[in-house]
């Protein structure tokens, strides 16, 4: 009887731990966006005034000042918006044909092909912006949402094919084969079967290519001006040699974060299945 009460108290302990440890976590992690929604609201004398204000007056004046006026930073949002959703779009495309490649039919030294793809997402941009930057040129991209377009689907494609490839050898090949002697072709197998069956990789491949090239930063920042500039950009410009205004880079950032935590909580429950379902291989 001892022993079992025993094990009860080491039960509880141990969960009272857990539970510590992962409101410990969720607090580090929120105290950031916290931080910045209630800055986006001060003044820069609430700002900078020393004890803190922790719970400012709500006030819009930084919102209207950075997307009114003619400074306005909204054509820069719609930048953003526009070069994610469709290098988004093209990205799952090409992915989705190349990964279900991979996955169903016998490629020539297939497992070498797939390392060589992810060895290119480990490259860091960094070591290629340079000739990015003279083929952008050359082919007159420079500052046009088109070549940053072009950019961001070379890196993302990569990390989609890898992705999808796991999803779709989790899905039973007797299920495509049955189409198949149905009448189906593979591309009509892959349209009204496989893709519907990998719905939820599907939604957590996009919201993570459409993350990458909205944070995205150093090519937009090398291969675009005025007229492609795309948000992240625009927030990087309120440091400068003299100040960093803190109040303006606040609200642009949190106009800047909203749209991936909305989209993130509309389709919660497909990326945990699609984590899910992606650990499972054959």
């Amino acid at each position: 009887m001892k022993s079992t009460n025993n094990g009860r108290f080491r039960k509880m302990v141990f969960q009272a731990f857990i539970y510590f440890f992962a409101i410990v976590f969720v607090m580090v992690s929120i105290f950031p966006i916290l931080w910045l929604f209630l800055t986006s609201f001060k003044d820069r004398v609430e700002i900078f005034s020393i004890p803190p204000v922790w719970l400012p007056k709500i006030r819009a004046e930084n919102y209207i000042h950075e997307f009114s006026g003619n400074n306005s930073r909204f054509p820069f949002l719609l930048n953003s918006l526009k070069v994610g959703l469709i290098s988004t779009l093209f990205t799952l495309i090409i992915g989705v044909l190349a990964a279900y490649g991979i996955a169903r039919f016998p490629v020539p030294a297939k497992k070498n092909i797939e390392f060589w793809i992810l060895s290119v997402r480990m490259m860091p941009p960094v070591a290629v912006i340079v000739p990015l930057y003279l083929i952008m040129r050359s082919f007159k991209l420079l500052d046009k949402s088109a070549g940053l377009i072009i950019i961001h689907i070379a890196f993302n494609l990569p990390f989609v094919i890898w992705i999808l490839a796991g999803f779709l050898r989790s899905i039973p090949k007797d299920v495509e084969e049955a189409a198949l002697i149905d009448g189906c072709s593979w591309l009509q197998s892959l349209v009204r079967i496989s893709l519907p069956l990998a719905a939820p990789g599907l939604a957590t491949t996009s919201i993570f290519s459409f993350m990458f090239s909205w944070n995205e930063l150093l090519a937009a920042l090398v291969l675009t001006g005025r007229n492609a500039k795309t948000l992240p950009v625009a927030i990087s410009e309120y440091w400068s040699n003299t100040q960093i205004r803190w109040e303006a880079m606040a609200a642009t950032s949190m106009v800047h974060v909203i749209p991936i935590i909305i989209v993130t909580f509309l389709i919660q429950r497909y990326i945990v299945r699609g984590l899910t379902l992606g650990a499972v291989k054959e």
